[in-house]
């Protein structure tokens, strides 16, 4: 019993220390480079922790040759599958804990080797050959995804044939019979209320932009009768002017000061009075104006009606043309992850799976393979 009990010890220490240099690295008791520490023993040196290199045996090849397509604004797939502190893409961290996992790195990841191997002339990467691994490891998931498809697919036309066959079995109609065979009214009737409602809101806003053309046409119009307006006051003024200038009496040399100083007074009343002149909007124009900013009131007010009231008709819609008991029939299979999708589901759920762990990566594998298959790497 000692001895098994010993035994179980070890296997379980050697379990924990295999975790600790998956997730630290083997030299995690190294002090790092730069901090202050005492050595052991008192004479000797302190150990740092060694910097890995693209060229051992133990480090992993795969993520050498994936790093991030920019270190200071990658993607945000790549950030999403990324590790946090790191400047790569390990494959097998890609999957964790869901349907495609497949399973843990063998081999040590390492950012200073990658960077290392990053920074290698091409020939030179082209002879350690870690791009040609990565597009291989890459092309060989994409095919075991693409079947994964092909099966789902297949699976979902069986469900639909089967589906369709128990709902017109007796009938002899086979499958042209109708799979809606109950409508919600209450449901119908609110679709048919909204489309109702949406057109007059649309025939509104086409007449409020109709209007607003002709305020603007009204507008240009009136500007154009003031401007004609003020141009023929403006030469009544100078003929006034002319006339009151041509009937003046002569008057004495010696008070030429003051008659001076009466006619810059005189000027600079009438120049005010034609600066206030000028800042008196007429109340033709102001009545235009007026229009127009109610109109445009009006259409901003229906514009914002409009997008939720279709929303909603849509997602009715959606509903309607469904068997709520028949689910087979409004399934869909994702076509880069595989996975199953409602056609039913809420915008909120349909974002949760392309923002998902297997959606995003998959998505990345893919592309990533399509890059690499470009460089004529695989």
């Amino acid at each position: 019993n000692s001895n098994r009990s010993s035994l179980i010890s070890l296997t379980m220490a050697d379990e924990a220390r295999a975790m600790l240099d998956a997730l630290m690295g083997a030299d995690r008791n190294a002090p790092v480079e730069g901090a202050s520490s005492h050595s052991r023993g008192g004479g000797g040196g302190q150990t740092r922790r060694q910097k890995r290199s693209c060229y051992d045996p133990d480090i992993c090849p795969l993520y050498c040759a994936w790093s991030l397509s920019s270190q200071e604004n990658p993607t945000w797939a790549e950030s999403v599958a990324a590790n946090d502190g790191q400047g790569g893409i390990d494959v097998f961290d890609l999957f964790t804990n869901t349907k495609s996992d497949i399973g843990p790195n063998p081999y040590r990841v390492d950012d200073h080797a990658r960077e290392e191997f990053a920074s290698l002339p091409e020939h030179e990467k082209r002879r350690l050959g870690y791009e040609d691994m990565l597009a291989r490891k890459l092309q060989d998931l994409v095919r075991q995804c693409d079947r994964t498809v092909a099966r789902n697919k297949e699976k979902l036309r069986r469900e639909v044939a089967q589906a369709m066959k128990q709902r017109t079995s007796g009938s002899g109609r086979g499958n042209r019979e109708d799979l809606i065979v109950t409508v919600n009214e209450e449901m119908l009737e609110k679709c048919a209320s909204n489309v109702a409602q949406a057109t007059l809101i649309e025939e509104e806003m086409a007449r409020l932009v109709e209007q607003l053309e002709g305020l603007d046409d009204d507008e240009k119009k009136l500007l154009k009768v003031m401007a004609e307006e003020k141009s023929k006051e403006d030469e009544k003024q100078l003929e006034k002017g002319s006339v009151v200038e041509e009937d003046k009496p002569m008057e004495p040399p010696k008070k030429k000061k003051k008659k001076s100083k009466e006619k810059s007074k005189e000027a600079a009343a009438e120049e005010t009075n034609e600066t206030l002149r000028s800042k008196i909007v007429d109340p033709r124009l102001l009545e235009v104006e007026k229009s127009k900013l109610t109109t445009l009131l009006r259409l901003q007010s229906l514009s914002l009606q409009l997008p939720p009231l279709r929303d909603n008709t849509d997602n009715l819609l959606r509903q309607l043309q469904y068997l709520r008991s028949d689910t087979s029939t409004d399934k869909v299979v994702c076509d880069v992850s595989g996975n199953f999708m409602s056609s039913r589901d809420a915008d909120e759920r349909i974002a949760a799976h392309y923002a998902g762990k297997q959606y995003v990566g998959w998505k990345l594998v893919r592309d990533k393979l399509k890059e690499l298959q470009k460089k004529g790497m695989g």
